[in-house]
């Protein structure tokens, strides 16, 4: 078991001032977000280092996880990605521009547009997967194998609280791009102030 840190403190700190008031959600809800938090910014920089990012990741992974030939309607990626139908065109379109997707008026239906990875495409997001779960792997390789089997366990027990099992819905966000967030934003040691991850102990060093 690792020593004290600073949400140790700031939950120590809390309770000794507001005794009346149950704060032990902070030292599970405060690390979820600083871990994903510093999750978020490795998969940036990584993705940086393919000359790529989140979305593109997330619109690429859906059409090879689709399975060959690996084709989607543009409706279908805007709906099960986190982006707006505008937001999804003008990805496509840079794809597209890149030579990683093609993009066809569907023949009886002219209101549809077909996507598929090219060639091109599939080689790409096969090499950034392959790569970036590797550097994932080594992010947990501090948990054992049954560390690992059980933080699984329980964080889909948590999430199901958020997002209600729906087997059968269809293609989603891949998990490899990661949430959209902040690094600036959201609760962090405090729930009531976000520092940055990296001046935690810092702040808490002056306080």
């Amino acid at each position: 078991m690792p020593g004290e840190d600073a949400i140790d403190r700031i939950e120590a700190a809390w309770h000794r001032e507001r005794p009346d008031v149950d704060v032990s959600s902070v030292g599970i809800v405060s690390r979820i977000w600083r871990i994903a938090r510093h999750l978020e910014q490795a998969r940036k920089e990584r993705l940086a280092e393919h000359g790529t990012d989140r979305v593109t990741l997330d619109v690429l992974a859906m059409l090879r996880r689709s399975g060959a030939p690996f084709r989607m309607t543009a409706g279908e990626l805007t709906h099960h990605s986190l982006l707006s139908s505008g937001g999804v065109s003008q990805r496509l379109e840079k794809l597209e521009r890149a030579g990683l997707v093609t993009r066809e008026i569907h023949s009886e239906d002219r209101r549809r547009i077909d996507v598929g990875l090219t060639p091109a495409g599939v080689e790409l997001i096969d090499s950034i997967l392959a790569d970036l779960m590797t550097h994932e792997a080594k992010l947990l390789d501090g948990l054992t194998g049954p560390d690992q089997d059980d933080l699984r366990r329980i964080l889909k027990t948590l999430l199901a609280r958020f997002e209600p099992l729906t087997p059968g819905t269809g293609p989603a966000p891949d998990p490899a791009s990661g949430p959209d967030l902040d690094p600036a934003s959201g609760p962090d040691l405090d729930p009531a102030s976000a520092p940055d991850p990296a001046s935690a102990d810092r702040l808490e060093a002056n306080s």
